[in-house]
């Protein structure tokens, strides 16, 4: 069975999914929303209802950043599950790929916060000796990871090491995901110990052309696990600007409730 073959069922729910997304008109409508709750509730009326379900204004930043991230987590397996029994662990160890800004914070030696007690993803690596860190890193299957990073600093060199052992062996030469990978070089710095909770939030300019360019993989690779790959990046972008545009109404809601909390 050729990979086309192998993969058209996977390429044709992926399609499905990829044409009820959101489209421009949808996220400038949110975006001129600016009170936190209106937001929520106009966007469980958009194709965005199933990332924004089960989230109000009333969850801290940290439960609604947790709910995307498992909101994830499971859309990948779900896609993984769609896909011949060869590809499914390399698609399922994109999920990891989601931690690897805290995973690297973590390595650096930054001190663990509380939310990461609740990340059941997470929480096995919170330890407060850094070697114990390491060493539970490394027993969760990221042996790779933990090796790169005394190597050379960077967690993410080692995640994409760890990713093609996992490829079969027809997609080394594949030149879509050489495409996504110089992406992901480009997107991901190799180093932060910056907190994972204080990264600085994209431009809505910046979406447009980081989408075009995964859009681009899409069509060209139809068919191809490169389609796929670049699918689920293109989910990620799209819960990375929910996540943006609900912390920046969560903001601006816990200023004002300071604010009336103030003597007149």
């Amino acid at each position: 069975m050729t990979v086309i073959h192998g993969i058209a069922y996977a390429q044709a729910r992926i399609q499905s999914r990829y044409g009820k997304r959101a489209d421009a008109g949808v996220w400038l409508k949110l975006h001129n929303i600016h009170d936190l709750g209106s937001y929520l509730q106009s966007a469980q009326q958009t194709p965005l209802r199933h990332w924004i379900l089960g989230i109000s204004s009333s969850h801290s930043s940290h439960d609604i950043e947790l709910t995307l991230r498992q909101k994830y987590r499971r859309h990948v397996d779900e896609v993984a599950g769609w896909m011949p029994e060869d590809w499914k662990k390399t698609l399922q160890w994109i999920k990891r790929l989601v931690d690897l800004p805290v995973l690297q914070y973590l390595v650096d030696g930054g001190e663990p916060l509380p939310w990461m007690k609740s990340d059941p993803c997470i929480n096995g690596f919170i330890a407060d000796d850094p070697p114990l860190r390491l060493q539970a890193i490394r027993h969760e299957g990221n042996s790779i990871m933990v090796d790169s990073w005394q190597q050379s600093g960077s967690i993410l060199a080692g995640w994409l090491a760890q990713w093609g052992s996992l490829c079969p062996k027809s997609a080394h030469d594949d030149r879509g995901l050489q495409t996504l990978v110089k992406l992901l070089h480009e997107q991901m710095p190799l180093q932060s110990s910056q907190q994972p909770s204080k990264q600085q939030a994209a431009q809505p300019t910046d979406y447009e052309i980081m989408f075009d360019r995964l859009r681009l993989v899409f069509r060209r690779y139809a068919f191809q696990p490169a389609a796929v790959y670049a699918y689920l990046a293109i989910v990620a972008l799209d819960l990375h600007r929910i996540r943006s545009d609900l912390m920046q109404r969560l903001f601006f809601q816990q200023a004002d409730d300071i604010a009336r909390d103030l003597p007149q």
